[in-house]
């Protein structure tokens, strides 16, 4: 099986996103819904959940477009179809989201337990993920914290020797003290590798970070405030709001 780089692997999920895909449950990205593609997928995959008039709700929102659920969203770049639980069982190493590795992509699950994985998306490397979220809310891009997420893989498709492009971790919310998250891992890297000591690179804003934040503030003839939002965001090197 031929493996994409990383970097190949992140402009597939953002084809995705950015095609309008559509959730479908049971289609494989990127069969185009129709009708014939809709009879067929309601034949192999319906149930008293997914029945006739889902189905052909589904072809009135989305005709033309692309349409996969959750695992299928992976199914093109993978080269095979299996379920979530599929997916996490085919990774070469997992982890807890707390050990996400923030400046990698891998593929995210979430479920009870790793013998019971329910859902399954990407992480982009730069706090944010793509995954089908739902029949209502379809494809979406968000951030990679509060949503959920249990555990992380890297997944057997993507060559993980090859190195992905530098990109500006995102940042969508405002930190202060009592934050926690892949956001506030970030924001400890970047302080870190601009000198300021905060303590462990756990995700959890405490009074270390608060004190190398306002320090950098100082520096920057900013409002020496502790809270990150949207100007220092950007001195610090955010790119805020995914603008």
């Amino acid at each position: 099986m031929k493996k994409s780089s990383k970097d190949e692997a992140k402009a597939y999920y953002q084809k995705v996103k950015k095609k309008g895909t559509i959730y479908v449950w049971g289609m494989n990205y990127d069969t185009v819904i129709t009708k014939e593609s809709i009879d067929r997928t309601y034949r192999d995959y319906h149930s008293d959940k997914y029945n006739r008039e889902y189905y052909d709700n589904k072809l009135k929102e989305g005709e033309g477009k692309p349409g996969a659920d959750c695992s299928g969203m992976h199914c093109k770049i993978s080269g095979y179809d299996t379920t979530a639980q599929g997916y996490f069982n085919k990774c070469d190493g997992h982890g807890a989201l707390s050990g996400l590795p923030i400046d990698d992509i891998v593929l995210l699950f979430k479920g009870k337990s790793t013998q019971n994985i329910t859902h399954t998306g990407t992480y982009l490397g730069n706090g944010l993920c793509i995954h089908m979220k739902s029949s209502q809310a379809n494809c979406v891009q968000e951030s990679v914290d509060n949503h959920g997420w249990n555990f992380w893989g890297r997944a057997d498709f993507i060559d993980y020797n090859t190195i992905l492009k530098a990109s500006k971790p995102v940042l969508t919310r405002e930190l202060t003290t009592g934050c926690k998250g892949v956001d506030v891992k970030f924001l400890q890297t970047l302080l870190r590798g601009k000198g300021y000591e905060c303590g462990k690179i756990d995700g959890d804003f405490g009074k270390k970070t608060k004190t190398a934040v306002e320090k950098f503030q100082n520096d920057k003839h900013l409002t020496v405030d502790g809270v990150v939002g949207q100007i220092t965001a950007k001195k610090l090197g955010f790119k805020w709001g995914g603008d």
